[in-house]
């Protein structure tokens, strides 16, 4: 619920001396429980007997099937003996919050925990005192809009001698699921043997029973302040958490994208003299079955309550005078919160990032001077802890609901002339990520709220997770501002560049979640043109695009390369989950789109511009420079403009069919395609038909088994994968067919014909051509004229029709005529451990015909 403190040092350079949060901010309240049990009381529900016994060693699995209903368990322990106890969520309506208590055999308490297990779940590791039935309590912690009902197991384990070795010789092997272990001493690593397999996706949680009400630097005996770390079989380390969410969630966990299969190896410690239990957690993740919009979902919190004003939903800002801080403390965590009040242009710009809400929600947000109307009461103040924070409406912060707190020695707040608070600029983008917590939103590196943490993403700065997901130009609520992945690298934390390149509005993510929660609302419902900037100077920001109507574009006008795509957010665990950023080379700023928006049109200037549509039908206009225009599905117009411009079906799920002779395509994505000043055709992965016109035209078939027509002009037919058919026609034409089993044939004049990988056929017609059937077993014919033979690797081809005097060229071997042998109708060149042999069918060879010196 906060953001770092960012600082610049006199000279203007960035000081990245703090990454600290608030601490103490999220507060979570424990049920009300007394040091003597009630155990006589049966469960609510009658679901599960009361006093059911579990062994030691063993599980149970029973059902929170309404509000208050309470299970209670018998265990029969040994003193002097350590066991572990669990409560978690399982089964596929799984309870999302547990709460576990322990009684002893004379019904006192001996421990209760929240949330001590992984994520909301709870975990106890404690020694028995007495011998005896010691009681098990399960039951649900009830959150704002979770019923708290639902399945669960508990586990009990007793904690023995260490067998977990350190080294992968001594490693325990485990298979995916829960493993219960225990740390015997302050400094013990047990590490754990499991096979992964490339290609996919695993997470990886251990917890000790330190829950969110831990204090980090004075742990209690028996609980963990867990590290985890994997490594592979060369020992590096490829993936590591020491905190989920610190200083709340000091238990350990990530995300892991296998990109080799093997035995890896994950090793479970924690800080220095903490002796406890653990419970280790792993699993495969399927992507489709998770929703990366879990990941800043504040669960506990409710939504703003807006007052209905002439049937507009509205919302009340209370900037506070300087000395007035309801209540917030200083860094001591005692001293009252000094506070400096608001000049007119900071609330300016407060209320100028709220119109970015507006926009999404359908709602007002009005200034108010009664602190007793106040929605949000606003304070600035000094810090050398937190950047910001803010606490949303979630009723474990009771009164401090609503509150919202500025650093103004943070993030450029207070530098001269405040260039950080104009939209765009980095004060700006706290002020929307403040608000975003205000609204519901949480971090997507940590689990405050009982949010999920975004898949792959171990750290709050600097890990960006999954396809790079964990960006503020995908959620502003990340702290990896605007867009770190930028190909000219991330916006410059520099004096100069503090007012602009970062976020001006909510992002993909952001809306989607906000959606969810306050509904669907119209906006920018004209023609509307988005125009991407040239330079980066004020207003240059990254912006996501809400539209809900209209005919719409986004455009440049400049010399500078850009991509402009209209693809929208997905809103998964992909690469364009959160959109794709249309972008200017150099410059930091630009768009994405929001999920369900439809841009249709895209306008680029006279750079080297990619321009990509969606599945409406689109006009792409390149303008200058060599462009590449890919108007997935519809019926698109595609206008090249000026330069060499390519039109792409890279992406089509079926073949297409394009021609540059009629200027249009059918079939996949090209249909009711029509094309003006395009010089290029790329094909998809399947087998395509591509004709050229009578321009100078390329061709590329890519994947599938290809058909490429040159028709006039001096064109270049190139086959890619597949067996694939290339046709020069009229003109000096280059045709290479790739790997597969192609045909070429060069048609008239004089064309070069190149087999690449694979049994190729080639033909050059009439002309004077070259042929080079390239890697496998050729058969080349040269037709009419005087062609050349090149051949530069081993195999066995063929020279079908050969003339007298052509040229066989065997420059590329380095040889001399000692090398080759020519017999009746064979030529047999030795080459050391793979020889080539040349079959000529036609008029005798002889070695005047070679070419042995380029």
């Amino acid at each position: 619920m906060a953001s770092p403190l960012i600082r610049f040092d006199a000279q203007g350079r960035f000081l990245s001396n703090s990454l600290l949060e608030k601490s103490g901010q999220e507060i979570y309240s424990p049920h009300a429980i007394s040091d003597v049990l009630n155990l006589a009381v049966p469960s609510s529900i009658a679901d599960e007997p009361n006093g059911t016994v579990i062994s030691v060693g063993g599980s149970l699995s029973g059902v929170i099937d309404a509000t208050g209903d309470v299970d209670r368990y018998t265990v029969n322990l040994v003193a002097g003996q350590t066991y572990s106890v669990s409560l978690r969520g399982t089964g596929v309506n799984a309870l999302n919050d547990t709460f576990l208590t322990i009684g002893s055999p004379t019904n006192t308490l001996v421990d209760y925990d929240d949330d001590g297990g992984n994520g909301l779940y709870s975990f106890i590791t404690f020694t028995a005192t007495t011998t005896g039935a010691y009681s098990i309590v399960a039951e649900s912690f009830a959150n704002p809009g979770d019923p708290g009902t639902g399945t669960y197991t508990i586990d009990v384990r007793q904690q023995g001698t260490d067998s977990v070795g350190a080294t992968n010789a001594t490693a325990v092997a485990i298979d995916l699921g829960t493993v219960f272990g225990f740390r015997e001493t302050g400094t013990d690593v047990d590490r754990y043997a499991v096979t992964l397999e490339a290609g996919k996706l695993y997470t990886f949680q251990v917890a000790g029973g330190a829950d969110y009400e831990t204090d980090f630097a004075s742990v209690p005996t028996g609980e963990l302040d867990t590290i985890l770390r994997l490594r592979n079989a060369a020992g590096t380390i490829v993936g590591s958490n020491d905190d989920i969410n610190f200083p709340n969630d000091i238990s350990s966990g990530f995300s892991f994208l296998a990109t080799s299969s093997g035995t890896f190896y994950l090793d479970v410690t924690a800080y220095s003299g903490q002796t406890g239990g653990y419970i280790l957690e792993s699993s495969l993740v399927d992507l489709s079955s998770l929703d990366p919009l879990d990941s800043i979902d504040w669960v506990n919190a409710d939504n703003v309550p807006f007052t209905d004003v002439n049937g507009t939903p509205t919302a009340y800002v209370y900037f506070a005078p300087a000395g007035q801080n309801f209540g917030e403390t200083a860094d001591d965590g005692v001293s009252p919160m000094v506070t400096f009040g608001w000049n007119d242009y900071e609330k300016q710009q407060v209320m100028q990032a709220l119109e970015e809400y507006e926009k999404i929600l359908g709602v007002n947000y009005e200034i108010t001077t009664d602190v007793n109307q106040a929605t949000f009461r606003l304070m600035t103040t000094s810090s050398d802890e937190y950047g910001a924070y803010f606490y949303p409406q979630d009723p474990s912060y009771g009164t401090q609901q609503g509150i919202g707190v500025f650093n103004v020695d943070s993030g450029g707040w207070n530098l001269p002339g405040q260039a950080s608070l104009q939209r765009g600029g980095f004060a700006f983008a706290v002020i929307l990520h403040e608000f975003g917590h205000a609204h519901g939103l949480a971090h997507p590196h940590d689990t405050g709220g009982g949010s999920d943490v975004m898949l792959g993403v171990t750290g709050a700065t600097g890990s960006y997770g999954l396809f790079d997901l964990n960006q503020g130009v995908y959620t502003v609520m990340s702290y990896n501002d605007a867009w770190d992945k930028h190909p000219d690298g991330p916006s410059p934390f520099t004096l100069a560049g503090i007012g602009r390149g970062w976020s001006g509005s909510l992002s993909a993510f952001d809306i989607a979640k906000l959606q969810e929660r306050y509904g669907v609302h119209e906006a920018n419902t004209g023609n509307d043109v988005y125009v991407l900037q040239d330079a980066n100077a004020t207003g240059t920001f990254y912006q996501t695009i809400w539209d809900t109507a209209g005919t719409d574009s986004i455009e440049y006008s400049g010399n500078r390369n850009a991509r402009i795509d209209l693809l929208a957010a997905t809103l998964d665990y992909s690469p364009t989950g959160g959109g794709v950023v249309s972008f200017v080379d150099d410059i930091w700023g630009g768009y994405t789109i929001a999920n369900g928006v439809v841009i249709e049109n895209a306008s680029a200037g006279g750079g080297a511009d990619q321009l990509l549509g969606n599945s409406a039908n689109n006009i792409l206009n390149g303008n200058g420079g060599n462009d590449i225009l890919v108007g997935r599905g519809g019926a698109d117009t595609l206008n090249g403009g000026d330069g060499f411009d390519t039109v792409s079906y890279v992406g089509s799920s079926v073949g297409v069919t394009a021609s540059l002779a009629s200027l249009s395509g059918s079939t996949g994505d090209a249909a009711g395609d029509r094309f003006t000043g395009v010089e290029a055709l790329s094909g998809s992965d399947f087998g395509d038909t591509l004709t050229g016109g009578s321009n100078n035209d390329t061709l590329s078939g890519l994947g599938g088994d290809d058909t490429l027509s040159g028709g006039n002009g001096l064109d270049t037919l190139l086959g890619g994968l597949g067996a694939d058919s290339l046709t020069g026609g009229n003109g000096n034409d280059t045709l290479d067919g790739g790997e597969g089993n192609d045909t070429l044939s060069g048609g008239n004049d004089n064309d070069t014909l190149q087999g690449g990988a694979g049994n190729d056929t080639l033909d050059g017609g009439n002309g004077n051509d070259v042929l080079n059937g390239g890697a496998g077993d050729d058969t080349l014919k040269g037709g009419n004229g005087d062609d050349d033979f090149v051949f530069n690797t081993a195999g066995t081809d063929t020279i079908s029709g050969y003339q007298a005097h052509e040229t066989i060229d065997l420059s590329a071997f380095g040889i001399n005529s000692s090398a080759v042998t020519i017999t009746a109708g064979k030529i047999f060149v030795e080459l050391g451990a793979n020889d080539l042999t040349i079959f000529v069918q036609g008029a005798n060879v002889t070695m005047a015909d070679i070419l042995f010196t380029a």
